[in-house]
């Protein structure tokens, strides 16, 4: 193995919320109330408190302490701790990711090709994790994570297998590209065919210009109709969105950037995004939604924040 490479921490909706409250909370509007109610959040349920301690966390590292007013200094104070106990190791947890040791690996922003031993090439887009195995009756790698393009090098006596989430893609062809974000995986055909199992599923056949996708929930998908140029735009850092919500755009865009995204209101996740961006310049993108939604981008060190506009 030849490189570490940790993956990001994703955050929950209610890191998100507990989040939201810590932005109100240095607002400079805040009253002592609203230091009590958020009080009375974290301690309405444990997920509320461990929630809690992951944005106090990302909060703290910005540079603004938590000041709250002094009469109710020594309850927050106290809350902080139990937080802290509550979330204990799951807090610490949030780094046992598989990819941390795989054989291939980028960065953020960082698309790179890898040639392997037997000729073939593997495109790594940004955030991208895989392991090689290659032996003498085949040859397969793992897709951990992210968003690769493989081009296979003739060897009918040693089938070229990709693992991606539950599933395996065997090339029957040329070139494909698969894109694996948590439990779901898209595979698409550019060149020939492949071959994408799902047990208990049978194995589909999926011909150049169509693509499938499968997930544990959902089982094995048919085989539809894509477009090749879009799918594969990311290898030219574009990325086209056609009436896709924000919530999964941002996520898409977040992973060229450094940094979490969070939404002070979950109801803008479902505003709809069509345009082509440059994953080369994220801040750009962050500035065309503020010229064409109803939102306010607020950009720290290593967070953005998505608000409402109020104007």
């Amino acid at each position: 193995m030849t490189r570490r490479a940790q993956a990001p921490l994703k955050n929950d909706p209610l890191t998100e919320r507990a989040l939201s409250w810590l932005v109100h909370l240095h607002s400079g509007g805040e009253t002592a109330q609203d230091w009590q109610d958020y009080h009375d959040w974290k301690m309405a349920h444990p997920s509320h408190a461990e929630a809690a301690a992951r944005a106090e966390h990302v909060w703290s590292r910005l540079g603004p302490a938590l000041k709250p007013p002094r009469r109710t200094a020594r309850r927050a104070a106290g809350a902080l701790a139990v937080c802290l106990v509550l979330a204990g190791a799951g807090a610490f947890a949030i780094g046992s990711f598989p990819g941390w040791f795989a054989d291939q690996a980028t960065g953020l922003g960082e698309i790179r090709t890898v040639a392997l031993d037997d000729g073939s090439s593997v495109v790594m887009d940004s955030d991208t994790r895989f392991d090689v195995d290659f032996t003498a009756p085949q040859r397969r790698i793992r897709l951990l994570d992210g968003q690769i393009f493989v081009t296979v090098a003739a060897d009918p006596a040693r089938p070229f297998i990709v693992e991606a989430g539950e599933g395996e893609i065997q090339a029957l062809g040329t070139a494909f590209n698969i894109r694996q974000d948590g439990t779901q995986t898209a595979v698409s055909v550019t060149e020939h065919a492949v071959r994408v199992s799902l047990k208990p599923a049978e194995p589909v056949d999926v011909t150049q210009g169509h693509g499938v996708d499968y997930a544990p929930a959902t089982g094995l998908g048919p085989p539809h109709i894509v477009d090749i140029e879009n799918v594969t735009a990311w290898r030219r850092g574009e990325i086209l969105f056609d009436g896709r919500p924000l919530g999964a755009v941002a996520a898409e865009m977040g992973r060229y950037r450094r940094g979490a995204i969070f939404f002070t209101d979950e109801r803008l996740k479902q505003l709809p995004v069509t345009g082509m961006f440059s994953t080369r310049d994220v801040d750009d993108f962050f500035g065309a939604l503020e010229q064409t939604l109803p939102v306010r981008v607020l950009r720290l060190p290593y967070l953005t924040l998505i608000l409402p506009r109020t104007d």
